[in-house]
């Protein structure tokens, strides 16, 4: 055989072996993206190779936008939990235990807690009450009125309640208007408010977000020819008839307390819990102990402190994972919980804090969340839909530390597309 013929041979068995050698080659370790496994109580294994697929493209994604931060996050703390409520697994974790201040995002737990303890038929009565007699068009006595904290009564809802009480045959009060402020303590200003901060009084005798009910009822009868007499406070007895009451649904409040992030609207709601705050806490506290979802871990609900119900407090902290628990809890009550929240929540680039941000993105109409920002805060927490899977996804992102929230702002915005497509 020609020396030829003899180095293709050799050639070509060489190549074969090189072949053989490099099909046993075992696969690259695969990516463990920054989240701990979900724990589900009846895995669909069939779809878990997919799922996994997905989630590790969102941690890169993710990952990648943490690294093009660069000084944002060396010098500042960020919390951030993502949930994948449908299929239950966590997307992506990082920091999802510790304790930040929310903000105006606490106004999510004091949402979700009211519509788990009230209900969303639960409405705020402001009432006009006596137990004098009633001699033809006379009250032989006292004439309570009683309010409940409504952020939202008008002048025009007090000329409505007056009119009412004339309609139904009363044109004289022989007694006193008694304003009864029993509805909640008699603090004005919430546990760590800072004195700098255009702070709403928390008086349950509202006209106009500012109190004044007593002097505006008073007014009102007069003006429409019923005599009373002179205002003092008191209680009115607990056996004491309605004769005229103002009904505001909660959802009316709701709606300007997620969309606006009104402050006072919120504390009202949080007050409608329970007239002393510590016992309001304890009843949050309660519902959060309570919401434990089989997809998360740790104890992320136990170390948060609830100061009041709108986020102003220096002493609200939360951690991102307490947030993610919630929203699946809320999430898991349909009717009475997340169909409410969710009519209140701002939309990104439609409405509300939410109306200017996200714009031309995947998280444009699906991003509804509540926004939170003090002084060196910025948050975003609530839920988006991706679009890829159709999955309905719960997020807290806490930025702490931050100098300009427009950068966090920016990130967040990422994160919610990222999540979103």
């Amino acid at each position: 055989m020609k020396k030829s013929a003899l180095f293709l041979l050799a050639a070509t068995l060489l190549l074969s072996a090189c072949g053989s050698s490099r099909k046993s080659v075992q696969p690259a370790t695969p990516y463990t993206p920054n989240y701990y496994p979900a724990v589900s109580a009846s895995p669909v294994v069939e779809h878990v190779p997919r799922r996994q697929s997905r989630e590790q493209l969102v941690a890169r994604r993710i990952d990648s936008l943490i690294v093009a931060q660069g000084t944002l996050l060396k010098e500042t703390q960020l919390g951030l939990h993502i949930v994948d409520l449908t299929s239950g697994s966590v997307l992506y974790a990082r920091g999802e235990q510790q304790r930040m201040r929310p903000a105006s995002s606490e106004k999510v737990v004091t949402a979700i807690a009211a519509l788990d303890q009230l209900g969303p038929s639960y409405t705020l009565d402001t009432r006009l009450v006596a137990t004098a007699p009633v001699q033809g068009n006379t009250l032989r006595g006292d004439l309570y009125i009683i309010g409940v904290m409504d952020p939202l009564l008008t002048t025009a809802d007090v000329n409505a309640l007056a009119q009412q009480l004339k309609s139904a045959g009363i044109h004289r009060v022989t007694g006193r208007l008694v304003a009864d402020a029993s509805f909640k303590e008699n603090k004005e200003y919430g546990w760590g408010w800072c004195w700098d901060d255009q702070n709403p009084v928390l008086s349950p005798l509202l006209c106009g977000g500012r109190p004044g009910l007593a002097a505006a009822m008073q007014q009102a009868l007069r003006r429409i020819g019923v005599k009373v007499g002179a205002i003092t406070s008191g209680t009115a007895p607990a056996n004491a008839r309605e004769l005229a009451a103002l009904r505001r649904p909660l959802q009316e409040v709701l709606q300007p307390m997620m969309k606006e992030s009104d402050n006072l609207c919120a504390e009202a709601v949080f007050y409608q819990m329970g007239r002393d705050r510590n016992r309001v806490v304890a009843r949050i506290e309660k519902m959060m102990a309570s919401a434990t979802v089989p997809m998360q871990q740790g104890t992320g609900t136990t170390s948060c402190t609830i100061a009041d119900g709108s986020g102003l407090s220096l002493y609200n902290y939360q951690t991102p994972e307490s947030f993610t628990r919630l929203l699946a809890y809320a999430a898991a009550r349909v009717d009475n919980i997340y169909q409410p929240l969710l009519q209140a929540l701002p939309i990104a680039s439609v409405d509300g804090t939410l109306r200017n941000r996200m714009r031309g993105t995947a998280a444009e109409v699906a991003v509804r969340a509540k926004t939170g920002t003090v002084n060196a805060v910025s948050t975003l927490v609530g839920y988006t839909t991706m679009r890829s899977t159709n999955h309905l996804i719960a997020f807290a992102i806490m930025n702490q530390g931050v100098r300009n929230s427009s950068q966090a702002r920016a990130f967040q915005d990422e994160v919610c597309r990222v999540i979103s497509e």
